[in-house]
């Protein structure tokens, strides 16, 4: 159990090391403490502090830096951090008021701006089940027999894919096709559609209408599949370098690298229902390639899909209590703003 002035040592210690990455002595403390007590004094409780492991002491200073168990204690006890207000989530919402035509864009932009806004890299998922519904299909022929296949989704994503056609077939030859895939898909979702090509209900018929179906049901699954295709959105991908540890093999920073674009992966590790911040330190975070980061995730809502997820990855020495009220406030204004897409 800790004293009070054990509590706001060890809190300005924290403090003064996230702002300037330098071991905190006891001369140090005693200026930016408001407390009249003496540089032995202050001595004595650091050496209290660093018998219950919260501080540890570093080889190449005298000072004193916080330990992961003391970060910890100071986010569970003494962290002085406030719930978003509604104009925190009004000034989000300002860097929103761009034209998104899908959600893709903007949770791209929202992990940008995020992540400018605090100096760490920000991974953000859509509901890992997002009920994604067709709503259109088309070609658009370009020169050579060359074509886009676009498809339309209920929230505004457009997914495209080009391809060749055979010499022998005309684009007009397409259209009874086209019409017929928009007359049995559109309002339909992916995955239903996906199912009627698995179990030979649009094949067959398609090969009614076009001699040489494989390929073009190639590109249509394909481009099917890509629409609800899991992908993170990603801000500021390569702040994580400067977080990692200096003496880090090139793999690991190669793995870090690829780990953080794998949906499944980031899933696995920052996957919450919570509507309030949470924090995980070090070893709390399920992934030894994270073992010197912090992760601070919160969920967000897209109404009639479920939750998706915003995480914040960066250095066990950071400024939480900001980042967790920006984490907070970043998550409100996406539910809010999410609203427009359903």
């Amino acid at each position: 159990m800790l004293t009070e002035r054990q509590k706001l040592i060890l809190s300005a210690i924290i403090y003064e090391y996230t702002q300037t990455a330098h071991a905190v002595g006891s001369k140090s403390l005693q200026e930016q403490l408001n407390i009249k007590v003496s540089s032995a004094t202050i001595r004595n409780e650091m050496a209290a502090l660093e018998s219950a492991a919260l501080i540890k002491k570093l080889h190449t200073s005298a000072g004193r830096v916080p330990s992961r168990a003391g970060y910890r204690y100071y986010l569970d006890n003494l962290m002085m951090a406030r719930v978003a207000t509604q104009q925190d989530i009004a000034l989000v919402m300002q860097s929103f008021r761009g034209n998104f035509h899908e959600i893709d864009d903007l949770l791209d932009e929202s992990a940008r701006t995020l992540s400018q806004l605090t100096g760490a890299t920000v991974l953000i998922l859509k509901p890992e089940r997002l009920n994604i519904v067709v709503s259109g299909f088309r070609l658009v022929p370009l020169e050579n027999q060359q074509l886009i296949a676009v498809l339309v989704t209920n929230d505004g994503k457009v997914t495209s894919q080009t391809f060749k056609l055979p010499r022998e077939l005309a684009v007009s030859s397409l259209d009874s096709m086209i019409k017929y895939i928009n007359d049995q898909t559109n309002g339909k979702p992916v995955l239903e559609v996906l199912q009627m090509m698995q179990s030979d209900e649009l094949p067959t018929q398609m090969s009614r209408m076009i001699k040489t179906p494989a390929a073009f049901l190639q590109l249509f699954g394909d481009v099917l599949a890509r629409s609800i295709g899991d992908k993170v959105h990603i801000g500021g991908r390569l702040n994580v370098l400067d977080f990692s540890d200096d003496n880090q093999d090139t793999k690991d920073v190669k793995r870090l690298l690829e780990f953080l674009t794998s949906a499944a992966d980031v899933r696995r590790v920052a996957t919450t229902t919570a509507h309030h911040v949470t924090i995980k330190i070090a070893k709390e975070i399920d992934e030894p390639l994270l073992k010197s980061f912090s992760l601070i995730t919160r969920a967000f809502t897209v109404p009639n899909q479920g939750d998706g997820v915003i995480a914040l990855l960066g250095p066990i020495r950071m400024t939480y209590a900001r980042n967790v009220l920006l984490m907070d406030a970043f998550g409100e204004a996406l539910s809010q703003k999410m609203i427009e897409y359903t």
